[in-house]
């Protein structure tokens, strides 16, 4: 997947949709409001400990023995300030979803299980 990143995203961004891409071709699309350095250690631990998005942790146990060197991260978007009268997370979580449907990230390739469309209602 390739996408022109518009904002300038690091590891201390917050309010960010990234993707954790594994070296496979399999990837999940996800969001955070803490730190995205914060969300990529969960991540990590998550797959030594079996708490956390249940698909990818079985992926990379079962396909890369728990390697979590076969993984990497990016940012895709970050939600910016809105406007006065705007939820800043529920932005977040619209953003989320649109990449997860622009993807295909619960199909696939992805390692997404569903596609949250409340936040829109």
């Amino acid at each position: 997947m390739h996408h022109r990143v518009r904002n300038f995203i690091n590891c201390r961004s917050t309010f960010v949709v990234y993707v954790l891409n594994c070296k496979c071709g399999r990837f999940y699309v996800g969001k955070t409001i803490r730190c995205l350095y914060e969300r990529i250690r969960e991540h990590i631990n998550s797959i030594a400990s079996r708490k956390g998005c249940p698909r990818v942790i079985e992926h990379v146990r079962t396909a890369h023995g728990g390697d979590v060197s076969s993984l990497y991260f990016a940012g895709l978007q970050m939600v910016q300030s809105p406007p006065q009268g705007c939820d800043r997370h529920r932005l977040l979580l619209q953003r989320e979803a649109r990449w997860i449907i622009h993807t295909q990230a619960a199909e696939g390739l992805g390692l997404n299980d569903r596609i949250d469309l409340s936040m829109f209602l």
